[in-house]
């Protein structure tokens, strides 16, 4: 994959994990809710080489423009394609670890399938009634994604893309292609070199990230006019909130959003696909069905036509179902939605409490409606695939571009972060991850290297084609640290006081405007209150920290002084011959 470097949009919004009810076609629904534990279908073990060739197939196996395709021969294509290299050994290592999970797990399911768990059936039953008394539908959520993004601006610049099957990237890995690509099987986070043994004819097109910020920008400019606080999820996705806008309008949710989708190519040539329901979640299943160049509504306030909808889908289409969990689930017997609820009493006791939720919400079709960064963004991170890169020079310059990225971000958002982590990933495709914690909140990039650059030391020497860096523990800039203020300001401020120190305004006090909070010191000056001297200061923690430090070099002095003229006055009333004690002067160095 190309590494140039994004700089306004390198990060990603992650979005929350969630999934939805499914429904085997050959179980009715209303029965289901009255199934008994003994009639569930038995939690069976997959077959252990076509688990490990599913695995193979990738996260993106489910994308739209693949669904035509014979999946079993593709993934042939892939395991043949891949015996060998270091991706087909990392794969194969990462299965057994899924594999043997996955065992401990049934072997738990065997110990508790027999006993009577109608208590935990009570327990789960009381959980879904608690989670659907927070049921919102009231807001009208839409979920735009444009369709195979990358490849259709470079189909845009050379026209005779369209007609050949295209992707984005190189034999590396791949970011996108394009839908004549897709029908053999090509798609996204894909080897290169995979894909050249799918669809030889294959052209590869380098990235070009000024061409897609350049094209996301107008794209935003028209999400902006009819919700400007929308949430960009990347490049080519964003949530919109179209509730109050409707309120201004006698369009449908459906009219609207196809004006949205008509603006958006009028403004950029560009096609765009749309989900449109009552909460993220089901909006972006939503976006899906009808790509590309297509929209789904699902009525957003129509309770029975959420869980109709949701029951029919597979679990591996709701966001935040991978691979992984698809595996785990299905060996409880869980493929689709309408397979929760009589296992409810089972994933109970087999699942942890996150993800037990988690599959109650997916059950009854709920999702987040927030669209506040500071609520659902916990971290702030970036990485780039390059070529096998080992030599310490290049891996430290890669690191100090990676830092200048990240700085930009934070600086974007208005965060700080005391945690910083690197992710590194080996041409054997293994990952390793180290962090560190510091004293203080940091957010520029020379701080952020000095610390990223002490943990990659730790990794040398290495062979890697990836590597990220990812600030979290984070908090809005703009205010000093609580815990200071809290110790400082509570002190009072006397109007005088004969047992201060006697500090001159130009030995005690410099004024230092902090570059983060000149604009809001200017309207609220924040002041703090010296221990020492009592006096109320405007400064930053590094001039104020300063200024402790004069003032108790200024006790110290003081006190020293004090104790050598009672020295001295009592040596006096002594012995003529004095003992030598050390100066003032020497009793001061530190």
């Amino acid at each position: 994959m190309n590494d140039q470097i994004d700089l306004e949009h390198s990060s990603q919004l992650v979005e929350e994990e969630q999934d939805f009810f499914l429904d085997d076609d050959s179980v009715d629904h209303e029965k289901e809710l009255v199934l008994s534990q003994e009639k569930c279908k038995p939690a069976t073990a997959v077959d252990k080489e076509e688990s490990f060739r599913h695995m193979l197939a990738g996260p993106s196996s489910n994308k739209a423009g693949l669904g035509s395709i014979d999946k079993e021969q593709v993934n042939k294509i892939i395991y043949e394609a891949s015996k060998g290299s270091a991706f087909f050994e990392r794969e194969k290592l990462r299965n057994e670890s899924v594999t043997k999970r996955i065992n401990v797990i049934l072997a738990k399911y065997e110990l508790i399938k027999h006993q009577n768990l109608s208590f935990e059936e009570r327990i789960a039953d009381n959980m879904i009634r608690d989670l659907e008394e927070s049921r919102d539908l009231t807001q009208c959520i839409c979920h735009v994604d444009m369709d195979a993004f990358y490849a259709s601006v470079e189909e845009l610049e050379n026209p005779e893309l369209k007609n050949v099957p295209m992707a984005v990237g190189d034999v590396s890995m791949l970011c996108t292609s394009n839908y004549i690509a897709r029908t053999f099987g090509v798609r996204s986070a894909m080897p290169g070199f995979i894909a050249l043994k799918l669809c030889p004819q294959l052209k590869l097109i380098p990235l070009h990230f000024p061409k897609y910020i350049e094209a996301s920008n107008k794209v935003r400019d028209v999400f902006r006019k009819y919700d400007p606080n929308f949430l960009p999820m990347s490049l080519d996705e964003a949530y919109l909130n179209l509730t109050e806008y409707l309120q201004t309008t006698d369009m449908s949710p459906s009219q609207l959003v196809e004006q949205i989708r008509k603006e958006i190519f009028e403004s950029t040539q560009l096609t765009a696909s749309a989900g449109i329901a009552c909460n993220r979640t089901l909006s972006k299943i939503c976006s899906d069905i009808n790509k590309p160049n297509g929209q789904y509504y699902l009525p957003i306030d129509s309770k029975p036509a959420i869980l109709n909808f949701v029951k029919d889908l597979r679990i591996r289409q709701f966001p935040g179902v991978g691979r992984v969990t698809e595996r785990v689930l299905e060996s409880l017997g869980v493929t689709t939605c309408s397979d929760i609820y009589p296992r409810r009493a089972i994933l109970y006791k087999l699942l942890s409490p996150i993800s037990f939720q988690f599959m109650l919400k997916n059950y009854l079709g709920l999702g987040s409606t927030s669209f506040s960064e500071e609520v659902e963004r916990k971290s702030i991170s970036c990485e780039r695939t390059f070529s096998a890169m080992s030599e310490p020079t290049e891996l430290f310059k890669k690191l100090s571009e990676l830092s200048l990225v990240l700085e930009k971000d934070l600086e974007k958002n208005k965060f700080m972060g005391r945690n910083i982590g690197i992710k590194l990933k080996s041409v054997s495709y293994e990952i390793r991850i180290r962090s560190k914690t510091m004293p203080s909140y940091i957010w520029t990039a020379k701080d952020i290297e000095k610390v990223a650059k002490e943990l990659l030391q730790k990794e040398l020497p290495v062979n890697i084609r990836l590597m990220g860096l990812r600030m979290s523990t984070m908090k809005k800039r703009g205010h000093e640290d609580e815990s200071l203020r809290k110790y400082f300001t509570k002190l009072p401020l006397p109007e005088s006081s004969e047992s201060s120190i006697n500090c001159n305004e130009t030995d005690c006090i410099t004024e230092v405007s902090d570059p983060l909070e000149e604009k809001d010191r200017t309207n609220h000056p924040l002041p703090l209150g010296c221990p020492i001297c009592n006096r109320q200061l405007v400064l930053d923690n590094v001039n104020f920290n300063q200024h402790v430090d004069e003032c108790l070099n200024k006790v110290e002095v003081k006190e020293i002084l004090k104790t050598q003229l009672e020295i001295d006055r009592l040596a006096s009333l002594g012995s003529s011959s004095s003992t030598h004690r050390p100066s003032a002067n020497k009793r001061l160095k530190r």
